[in-house]
């Protein structure tokens, strides 16, 4: 259906089946109303066809079917799923398999298919490649650092198994820095906690002023 919102006499001929023309004026003012509740409606499947296309691009197979009773910790992946949107972000901690990730993705699953939150996610190997390509070019670097602090979620999947470089601890920074104080929320999955974090994230002596931002702007969900 090709339709725009602000229809022609033709859009709206094609819509009453030839009837616009000897319609009465009150009956054109009906025919359009409905005309574009059709056309909201048509954009809203549209959007909502759009995303559940790209979410198997953002989702990791492994992760788009997550059976919540097959998890280690239940009650923790269902305080996860209680998150709310806001400035207050998320820290999952806790070892391996212990299902942090999969229920990290399944809430983001509902903020992006549910509530249409522009998501961005980063596995390690990843945040460690974008930083170093991105910050070779001034005007990249600073459209790529843009999109990270002002994406609606901000996902950062074990974060302190990236390697890290004064650059990417910059960029960590940075994020925690600018973004809970402008309403958006950081995501972050991670094995270590307290000192062992900050001697993790420390290249640049600011490891422990990360970890501080983290609990400050983060509420904490352990998987022990």
């Amino acid at each position: 259906m090709n339709m725009d919102r602000d229809p022609s006499y033709h859009d709206m001929m094609a819509f009453t089946g030839g009837k616009f023309e000897s319609m009465t004026n009150e009956a054109r003012w009906q025919a359009r109303d409905e005309y574009i509740k059709a056309y909201d409606e048509h954009m809203r499947l549209r959007e909502q066809r759009y995303r559940e296309r790209s979410w198997e691009r953002l989702c990791p197979p492994a992760y788009r079917n997550t059976v919540p009773e097959q998890l280690p910790d239940l009650v923790k992946f269902k305080q996860v799923q209680e998150w709310q949107y806001g400035a207050t972000g998320l820290l999952l901690v806790g070892p391996t398999r212990r299902g942090k990730t999969r229920a990290a993705w399944t809430l983001i699953k509902r903020l992006y298919l549910e509530e249409g939150r522009t998501i961005k996610t980063f596995r390690p190997m990843d945040l460690k490649l974008e930083v170093a390509n991105a910050l070779g070019d001034a005007e990249e670097a600073e459209e790529w650092i843009g999109g990270l602090r002002h994406t609606d979620v901000l996902f950062l999947d074990d974060l302190d198994t990236v390697k890290f470089t004064e650059a990417v601890e910059e960029t960590i920074y940075d994020l925690f820095e600018f973004r809970p104080t402008h309403g958006k929320p950081v995501i972050v999955t991670l094995n270590l906690t307290g000192r062992k974090l900050a001697e993790r994230m420390n290249a640049n002596n600011r490891g422990a002023k990360i970890v501080e931002r983290m609990r400050e702007f983060c509420q904490v969900i352990n998987f022990t």
